[in-house]
């Protein structure tokens, strides 16, 4: 199967009625629909807004079907280089020591007090910034590993689109959207939706693939940031989300490209997809050395994370 695409008889549409009714959608942050095809040799039907710079799928299924894919195969498949994760649970150690590490940077702009975090999935951040002293709550549109979360960990954990959550207005210190923004099909609503979350000085933090970084553009449609259409609905940049952010009420606090930690048999697979060669090379060197769930933190500077406080 190539790279990028999924047929629909795959296990991750094990769940979906069908998906052969995609419709046009205007621009999200500017609702222009004077738009142009953006990279369309990676075959995603993306769209860039010529107005605001926004690029985004510009046809799509609806909601319903668009959150039908996180299902349990999605925490667990054999195609994680085109949609979701090879074993998610597995790579528990690396996620959490991921988090840990975006938590000690973010308690430089508020300290521990009531978070909601937003795609929460199997709860590992919560349970890093419980230990922390934080008051936690999570959602996440896939039912099977809100289940997962619930039972291993007892936080509340709510299923479903935050826009569909009754969650307490203006009573947050922290929202954080790690790798969400992205997937949902309307996000300037849902960052509208945390500034109203947020106490007055709250902060917001998100990550998401740069769509204008060094990497996306010197690999082009190989970039790894393009996934399935079905997932990735929105490629943000940091002129896009920044103005995004600013229009919902929210002061730019700091902007960087942030890594995470991996193992090394996922970070030669990655590797793979621009060089073959070095990855093959590299891989004879891991699988000699027995390296293969060696932990590494890498960033290639190709995921945006920007943190804002709220006007």
């Amino acid at each position: 199967m190539a790279r990028g695409t999924l047929t629909k008889t795959h296990p991750l549409y094990e769940h979906v009625e069908t998906i052969a009714r995609p419709h046009a959608v205007p621009c999200n942050q500017c609702g222009s629909q004077n738009l142009r095809p953006y990279c369309p040799e990676n075959g995603l039907g993306l769209v860039q807004c010529i107005d605001c710079k926004l690029v985004f799928v510009g046809r799509r299924p609806e909601s319903r079907e668009l959150y039908a894919l996180y299902g349990e195969t999605y925490f667990q498949n054999n195609e994680s280089g085109t949609v979701g994760y090879s074993h998610y649970l597995k790579d528990e150690m690396n996620i959490r020591k991921t988090f840990a590490r975006r938590l000690r940077k973010l308690e430089k702009f508020v300290q521990p007090g009531k978070l909601l975090d937003v795609g929460c999935a199997a709860g590992f951040f919560l349970d890093e910034a419980h230990k922390l002293g934080w008051q936690v709550q999570g959602v996440d549109v896939s039912d099977y590993i809100v289940q997962y979360a619930r039972s291993r960990f007892g936080y509340d954990v709510r299923q479903g689109s935050l826009l569909a959550q009754d969650f307490p207005k203006g009573t947050y210190d922290l929202v954080t959207l790690w790798d969400v923004i992205e997937h949902v099909p309307d996000p300037k609503a849902y960052i509208e939706h945390v500034t109203a979350l947020l106490r007055s000085g709250g902060i917001v933090a998100l990550a998401t693939p740069d769509i204008d970084s060094i990497p996306a553009r010197l690999t082009g449609l190989r970039w790894v940031g393009y996934k399935l259409s079905e997932e990735h609905v929105y490629y943000f940049s940091q002129r896009t989300l920044s103005q995004m952010l600013e229009d919902a009420g929210f002061e730019i606090m700091r902007v960087r490209h942030v890594g995470k930690y991996v193992t090394l048999r996922l970070f030669l697979d990655r590797l793979s997809i621009y060089s073959p060669l070095l990855a093959k090379l590299l891989s004879q060197a891991e699988h000699a050395f027995n390296l293969s769930e060696r932990s590494l933190l890498v960033n290639p500077f190709d995921i945006i994370s920007i943190t804002a406080r709220k006007r």
